[in-house]
Order: structure tokens, then sequence, then C-alpha cells
């Protein structure tokens, strides 16, 4: 289990945005944590996907047999972040938000992993003193655990992550032995 709370993921996301030259990598990291789909799910995300007017955001779910779309809000400071990938990489409706076409996906993918394998554990050990390596989709099972542990309905998370039960979604964001933790430090004599 990854031991990082809501707050190290932030400084976390605004260490890598304070280099201009990762913001695209910054822009995908909190996307992927803040609605917590996997990499596939935001690298094809398209600029027909985001409705700025209506501030919503809609996802093409990942593994499902059939296409599946999830339908998001979109806060005004993810907007404004959006836009600001458009505008410094000059995209056009039918562009993806984060690459050119459908072969550089993979690659784009490729990158976002190498950085966090190269990176994330020098700075998390800066911010946190904590001696952690991230991947991808380490994001999206923490934005789980950290809705889990604010109090939101397990059945209502199990629903933002599509998944098919709700053992699926105890056993993904590790909801037991998140609890036997819980359980045994709150014993601590």
């Amino acid at each position: 289990m990854i031991n990082l709370n809501k707050e190290e993921i932030s400084l976390f996301l605004h260490k890598i945005k304070e280099d201009p030259k990762h913001f695209n990598k910054y822009l995908f990291y909190k996307l992927q944590y803040f609605y917590g789909r996997r990499s596939k799910e935001i690298a094809e995300l398209k600029m027909s996907d985001i409705d700025f007017d209506k501030k919503e955001i809609t996802f093409d779910l990942a593994k499902k047999k059939e296409t599946t779309k999830l339908t998001l809000i979109l806060p005004i400071d993810i907007a404004k972040e959006i836009a600001k990938q458009i505008d410094e990489n000059n995209k056009t409706n039918d562009n993806y938000l984060f690459v050119e076409n459908d072969a550089k996906i993979d690659g784009f993918l490729r990158n976002m992993r190498t950085y966090l394998e190269r990176n994330s554990s020098k700075l998390i050990k800066s911010l946190a003193d904590k001696d952690i390596t991230l991947n991808t989709h380490d994001f999206r099972r923490l934005r789980g655990q950290h809705l889990y542990l604010a109090g939101n309905d397990l059945e209502i998370i199990q629903s933002l992550y599509a998944h098919n039960s709700l053992d699926q979604t105890i056993e993904y964001l590790q909801i037991k032995e998140i609890e036997v933790n819980k359980m045994l430090l709150g014993d601590i004599c």
C-alpha cells in the first residue's frame, strides 16, 4: 500500500508544475488523480470530450467490452489548466488533448511512466521524507483510497471506478488493509 495523503499528492503535483516544460505531465497526473481514471483514458482524451460551457468532461472507459462513457464535472481550476494546455499546443476540436494522433498514444504513456520511475522517489523524499516510487496507476488507486478515507460511500466510489462489484472495489482500493491499519493504530496503549 502506498502511504501518501492528499496533501502530499498535491505537493508532488505542484512540484512537477514548477517546471514549465513538464506542464503536460503535471496536467496528465492531476487529471488521473482527480478523476481516478486509467492512464489510457486520460491519454485518449479528445478536445470533443471537454465541454467548457457545460463544465463537463467525458471519458471513454477502458477495459469495457462495449463502448462506455463516463461524464463528470469539470471544475474551474482544471478547466483553466486544460485551456492552457490547448492554447500552448494549438489544439483544435478534432485533436487529442495530449498527443497529435493515435500512433503517439503508446509513446506518450511510456513517457509518463518513465518520468515517474525516474523522478517520483526523489521528489517524494524531498517533500514528504518517504521512500516511495510512484507509477501512473498509483494515482488512480490513491484517489479511491482518499475518497474512501474522506467518508465517501463505497458504492459511489464503485460507480466512479466502473467496477462490476463492491468486492472488486474493496480489493482494488485495499480497503481491508486500510481498515486493519486504522484498527491497529487506534489500539495503541
